[in-house]
């Protein structure tokens, strides 16, 4: 069963996290996932539209 660890949003103009998290996971395959999430996010600036990525065994 799968189960929802976080959820990031994000403005897509420019890659600003709009919300943040007070839950702290601190397994190493966690945070580095999180850390490419952001990585992303900046990214998605310069390809907007709608889409999903999967990387470290977790859906993003």
């Amino acid at each position: 069963m799968s189960m929802i660890l976080f959820a990031s949003i994000v403005r897509v103009r420019d890659g600003l996290p709009l919300s943040a998290s007070t839950d702290f996971y601190y397994a190493q395959e966690f945070l580095e996932c999180r850390r490419q999430l952001k990585t992303l996010a900046q990214r998605l600036a310069r390809h907007p539209g709608r889409g999903c990525a999967e990387s470290c065994d977790f859906l993003i």
